[in-house]
């Protein structure tokens, strides 16, 4: 399972592999996934691997949704321990301009900040493949 986000001579790729505590039933431990992202933009390659949050995953869905519907304000993705972090806006001629930031190893290690643009009609196919992830890995319990 993966989701991507792809740009002119961009491409951002997480592979879920699952859960980081499969056995956990409660909100706090059960809704960790272990993940691989993988980003190339010029100039620059990696791939590591990080810990994010169904909900998180969630939450940047629904944006991300309303951010396709209205073509107006942002959709982020903002992971709890700072791997990664990325902000969709639309501007005034359809295109979807992306920032984002990365830090590996957690905490301590190498951050990159980065732009690029892509266009609107890939939010459709991002919300499908974050669609398809919930569904094989949903957001277990509330706060």
């Amino acid at each position: 399972m993966e989701f991507k986000l792809l740009g002119d001579e961009t491409s951002i790729v997480v592979k879920v592999i699952g859960r980081q505590h499969p056995d956990a039933t409660d909100y706090w431990d059960g809704n960790w996934i272990v993940s691989i992202i993988n980003i190339e933009i010029p100039g620059y390659s990696v791939e590591f691997p990080a810990n994010l949050r169904t909900d998180e995953l969630l939450s940047f869905m629904e944006k991300l949704k309303n951010l396709d519907k209205t073509l107006k304000g942002k959709a982020s993705l903002k992971n709890l321990e700072d791997f990664i972090m990325l902000e969709a806006e639309v501007d005034l001629t359809g295109k979807v301009m992306w920032t984002g930031k990365t830090c590996y190893p957690l905490g301590t290690g190498a951050v990159l900040k980065f732009d690029f643009e892509s266009d609107q009609s890939y939010l459709k196919y991002l919300i499908k493949e974050l669609k398809a992830i919930l569904e094989e890995i949903p957001v277990i319990g509330t706060p």
